[in-house]
């Protein structure tokens, strides 16, 4: 069960990253914003919600041993 829920949160880590990439796309495209200023952002908030993501699954875990 625990191999599921970590492929889970890499299945929505890899859907942010790809959701990332294409607003950067977008907001080029459509407001002549570079991508690699949103693009970064992006990509660092996403990575910021897994680590939260992640550390809520270990708390969790390790909070029912006790």
């Amino acid at each position: 069960m625990h191999l599921s829920k970590l492929t889970s949160l890499l299945i929505g880590l890899a859907m942010a990253a790809a959701a990332a990439l294409w607003l950067a796309n977008l907001a080029h495209n459509d407001f002549g914003v570079p991508r690699h200023i949103i693009r970064a952002d992006a990509l660092l908030s996403a990575l910021l919600v897994f680590g939260l993501l992640v550390i809520g699954l270990f708390s969790r875990r390790l909070g029912n041993r006790g």
